[in-house]
């Protein structure tokens, strides 16, 4: 009974290596026909266009015949383009006593002055100004005060009157007139 169940056995084992050969052999012709070699389709591929040279035109082209009319340009009434719109200031020559004598309330704006008190006798007017910095200035008529140094036209009971020169873009010279006036007491 041992010589059946061995026989039996390796007709088992013998069939299932004919199947297992049988399977390679079905895989591999598969994968032989799926892996067929053909040429690829050609792609089209445009033809490389090149520039072509360009031709200068003849002289006689390019100047104006009599029978043209030639045209010019008139710049009158009209701004230059190339010009800037802001023209330059020219330095002036400043004589060495006004460096010396500069006030220091030259370099603070005229908005950010304060009015403080306006004293006046024999000696004439003065006003008490106050700077950003929390100083106080004593300032007489034609002192120059301010960036744009504006010069103190006149100093009146409640106020004071800066007259301020400038250019505008054109160059023309134009004058303003700052005034800054005493605060009320409040209460």
């Amino acid at each position: 009974m041992v010589k059946k169940v061995r026989v039996a056995r390796n007709h088992e084992e013998t069939a299932c290596s004919v199947l297992r050969l049988g399977l390679i052999v079905l895989g591999v012709c598969i994968g032989l026909t799926a892996c067929s070699v053909e040429e690829p389709l050609p792609v089209e591929i445009p033809p490389v266009r090149r520039r072509q040279e360009a031709k200068a035109p003849p002289l006689q082209a390019l100047s104006p015949t009599s029978e043209e009319e030639t045209y010019t340009y008139d710049p009158s009434h009209r701004r230059d383009p190339f010009k800037p719109l802001i023209a330059p200031t020219v330095a002036t020559e400043v004589s060495s006593q006004e460096t010396v004598h500069c006030p220091p309330t030259q370099g603070f704006e005229l908005a950010s002055l304060k009015l403080v008190a306006i004293v006046w006798g024999e000696m004439g007017r003065k006003a008490m100004l106050k700077a950003p910095n929390g100083r106080g200035y004593a300032v007489t008529e034609d002192m120059l005060v301010g960036r744009n140094c504006g010069r103190i036209s006149r100093i009146e009971s409640n106020a004071v009157v800066i007259e301020e020169t400038r250019r505008d873009a054109e160059g023309k010279v134009l004058k303003e007139e700052v005034v800054l006036r005493l605060r009320e007491r409040e209460g």
